[in-house]
């Protein structure tokens, strides 16, 4: 089989957007057995394998022609058929018929010639039982997605551009996937042909004439010497006067123990690697000859493939094509899963860019949280000398409030008091313009007058003089509100009634009420909020009490820090 050209991919995605049976029949020439491979591969059973290659091309006649470029088709397939076999179970293990024989020619012809490396050919390798056993411990050491990884890219001839599209991942990802676990294949193939050849060459010795009696004097071998650190006595006697059974002392001289283990080490990995008594074995054995021959990506791509079945390409023209299925046609769609903004199958198990978005926005907004929490309680209550606002243009809150004689209310912003009947005292409020006090409204309320003919009688002493104001008495002095957002303010009027307004110095202060009277010897309260947004940082705020006389009573609130 050859790879599809670009021109041809984008000529199939044309037929299949103008609903061209001709279309379908082509594109399923071309792409059936690859994608029957790809889901035997990963399912590991044929019946399964056939329904996931026809629900993919019903499912790429309805929803293919969507993707952005339409050089991308073998992408989608590759991506539609794998969403399938995820959503039926992630295998651990790539399936491949054991009691098949391995091709001479690769499962997809390449367009670049092999010959020059080496990798194409196969004359000598050994036979189809043992090439599934390297092939099995070869893919053994990578996970699942990396298996995939280097069976799409080997065997079928992925691109890391079109790889990535099919995985759900960018194509610099793929080709990284790609290369590490060519490299581990590589790894894994070379160990187990090393052990197979070292099994072989242990079988060989076992069954060859018994070795001759070893001479006197003699070193058994130079790998027990390798094995442990040699370790004379001191005064360098004879080899024969050491006792057999005595364990010899770790030498110190020149050489220390550490050292010497180093040496073992490097010995022990160098033998493992390229050990010389499986050389020597290899080099007469045609079989272990053989086996050293193999490597890992040629070996992938001469696995059994599996056989096509017959029935299968009537049974995806018939879906597609008769009038009476189109429910059916929809519910396959349907079950494919959603696209990505590039028109490509979605990966289970890869999330959607929109979902890494939000994740990332999420992420940066609760850091941010976290940090202003830390920095406002890090600072503490005596944040600095002035008082925070926000916005900046709410530093200077007007009041208004209705006259004293029932006229309409003006809005004043300058509330200092001066002298009884002087200019400066604001109007609407005692002691302005006319000079008089007002009487505070109570409960109480005089009696009217009998109702009599008689007109009342003057008093002697002429015109009664107004009552005198008393004091305003504000408690306390000093408000602290950590913890909560309320506190009380207490008024008091002494020696007679009194009137009152009131200011805050910022925004973030509401007062329950802005003015008001207290009668003699009574008293009223204030309620203070703190208004603040989802952080509240720590700062302090002035209320601003006037009476009827000009006084200016000020009370200092200060707050903490706060969340929500």
């Amino acid at each position: 089989m050859s790879p599809s050209e670009d021109a041809a991919d984008r000529k199939l995605v044309q037929g299949l957007n103008e609903g061209d049976e001709a279309a379908l029949a082509t594109l399923y020439d071309e792409y059936g057995e690859r994608l029957y491979d790809y889901a035997l591969s990963m399912a590991g059973d044929e019946k399964t394998a056939a329904g996931i290659v026809h629900d993919t091309f019903i499912d790429a006649c309805r929803r293919a022609p969507r993707m952005r470029d339409h050089l991308h088709l073998s992408s989608w397939l590759y991506g539609a058929a794998r969403r399938r076999c995820i959503r039926r179970g992630r295998p651990r293990h790539l399936y491949f018929d054991r009691d098949a024989e391995f091709s001479d020619a690769p499962f997809l012809e390449h367009a670049e010639s092999l010959e020059s490396t080496g990798a194409a050919d196969t004359s000598g390798w050994p036979p189809s039982a043992e090439l599934h056993g390297l092939l099995r411990a070869a893919l053994a050491a990578l996970d699942p997605v990396d298996q995939e990884a280097v069976l799409l890219a080997f065997r079928h001839d992925l691109r890391p551009a079109r790889l990535g599209a099919a995985l759900g991942m960018s194509g610099r990802r793929a080709a990284v996937r790609v290369r590490r676990g060519g490299a581990e294949m590589e790894a894994a193939l070379a160990a187990e042909v090393a052990r197979a050849v070292r099994a072989c060459a242990a079988s060989t010795e076992s069954a060859a004439v018994p070795e001759e009696p070893v001479e006197e004097g003699r070193p058994a071998a130079v790998a027990v010497l390798a094995a442990r650190p040699p370790a004379p006595v001191p005064d360098e006697p004879d080899a024969d006067d050491v006792p057999e059974e005595a364990e010899p002392p770790v030498r110190r001289g020149p050489l220390s123990a550490g050292l010497w283990q180093t040496f073992h080490r490097r010995g022990a990995a160098a033998e493992e690697a390229a050990d010389p008594s499986a050389d020597e074995h290899a080099a007469g054995c045609p079989d272990c000859r053989a086996r050293r021959r193999v490597r890992a990506a040629p070996l992938l791509r001469r696995a059994p493939a599996p056989v096509l079945p017959a029935a299968l390409r009537h049974r995806v023209m018939h879906t597609a094509t008769d009038p009476e299925l189109a429910g059916y046609r929809a519910d396959i769609a349907a079950r494919g899963g959603a696209l990505t903004p590039e028109g490509l199958p979605s990966q289970p198990d890869v999330p959607s860019p929109f979902t890494r978005r939000w994740l990332f926005t999420g992420g940066g907004m609760v850091g941010a949280l976290v940090a202003a929490v830390v920095a406002a309680l890090a600072m503490g209550p005596g944040i600095g000398g002035g008082t925070l606002a926000w916005p900046p243009f709410h530093n200077q809150p007007s009041i208004k409030h209705e006259g004293g004689h029932g006229g309409k209310g003006k809005e004043r912003g300058d509330h200092r008091g001066g002298a009884p009947g002087s200019s400066g005292a604001p109007s609407g409020t005692p002691g302005g313009a006319s000079g008089a006090p007002l009487q505070p409204e109570t409960d109480e309320k005089s009696p009217s007058p009998p109702a009599t003919s008689a007109p009342p009688t003057p008093s002697p002493s002429g015109p009664q003089a107004p009552a005198r104001p008393g004091v305003l008495v504000v408690n306390p002095g000093t408000v602290e509100m950590y913890g909560t957002k309320t506190a009380q303010v207490s008024l008091s009027a002494r020696n007679g009634p009194v009137t009152w307004t009131a200011m805050t110095s910022n925004g973030e202060l509401v007062l329950s009420q802005m003015q008001g009277g207290v009668a003699k010897g009574g008293t009223a309260s204030v309620t203070v909020t703190l208004r603040t947004a989802i952080i509240g940082l720590p700062g302090q705020g002035t209320l601003t009490f006037t009476d009827s006389e000009g006084a200016v009573h000020r009370v200092t609130v200060k707050w903490g820090a706060s969340l929500l």
